[in-house]
Order: structure tokens, then sequence, then C-alpha cells
């Protein structure tokens, strides 16, 4: 079965996915946040981890029109990092910006798993989690390794730049508040 998904899935194909795939996981937050933002902020338990996250959509933006902004932002980056990615496949070049950017979407998948589980039910973004961003994360971290681009090295170098994109990408949050009030 791993072979017919790597003869489907080559290394152009899974590179141009990158944007597609965030586009249909922000589309259902998008579409749930409000809603679901309402469901549970009446909830009658709350634990410490709950309140946390309903008081960081709060801060963060947690109307489809803040989300919107902010998905509009990181899809640029996105577009941009599947651009290069995608000329430097043709050319020899590196995989940093584009492994980083994939270890924040398996990262966001995890979270959502356990945003699920402490709210014990639906959370905006859990089932394209789990049936998009995560099979699309093990089949690029796959082709990837079996096409040599990436190697252990380069999986944990990327993990610093990682961690500089999560500021990058809350800017589209602070965008999203900032326009739509």
């Amino acid at each position: 079965m791993l072979e017919t998904i790597r003869e489907f899935f080559d290394l152009n194909t899974v590179i141009w996915l990158f944007p597609i795939i965030f586009i249909f996981h922000d589309l259902e937050e998008i579409i749930t946040i409000e809603s679901s933002t309402k469901a549970n902020k009446n909830s009658f338990q709350k634990s410490p981890f709950v309140q946390l996250i309903l008081n960081m959509r709060e801060n963060l933006g947690s109307t489809a029109a803040q989300l919107s902004v902010s998905a509009t932002w990181i899809l640029l980056i996105i577009s941009f990092t599947t651009v290069v990615t995608a000329h430097f496949t043709l050319n020899g070049g590196g995989f940093l910006l584009y492994t980083a950017i994939l270890n924040l979407f398996i990262l966001q998948a995890i979270m959502h798993i356990v945003q699920s589980i402490f709210f014990k039910g639906y959370t905006p973004g859990i089932i394209t989690a789990l049936f998009l961003l995560i099979p699309y994360c093990l089949i690029a971290y796959d082709r990837l390794f079996q096409c040599g681009k990436i190697d252990w090295h380069l999986i944990f170098a990327s993990l610093p730049v990682s961690l500089v994109m999560i500021p990058i990408f809350l800017v589209g949050n602070l965008l999203g508040r900032y326009f739509i009030h």
C-alpha cells in the first residue's frame, strides 16, 4: 500500500498540495469557530487547559472574519514557501522552510487532538486534522525522506525555524483583530 501511495503522490504533487490542504483545514476552522466558541463558552466544568484555550481563542481572534484574515496571511506564507520549494525541487535546492512549516502542521494537528480530548468533543479543525493534515504530513515526510531531500539532521535543524515561524504566523491573528473588530 505504501508503494501505491508513493506512486500516486510524487514529490511535486506533495509540494503543491501544501496550500490546498491548508485551505481545506482552515475552512473547517473558519466555518465552525463561532458556533464552537459559543458551545464551549457555557460548558459547566472548565479545566484550566480548556479555560486557557478559550482565552487564547478570544485574544487571538475568535470570529470567522478574524480567522479568515489570519488564514489569508498564513496562506500567503505557505504559498510563497510552496513556489520556492517547487522551484528548488527542480534545481536541487534545500527544503528547510518547507520542513519547518510542515513541522508546525503536524504540531497543529496534535493540538487539535489534545483540545478535542480536553473539550471532550468536537473542536474546530479536528476532522481535517485527522483525515487531511496528519496523512498529508506523513506522506510529505515520507516522500522527502525517500527522495533524499531531507534527513534527520534537517528535521532537527528545522525545529528552531519552526519556532521562529510561530510568531510570524501569529501576525495574521493580530491583523485579523486589527482589521475586524
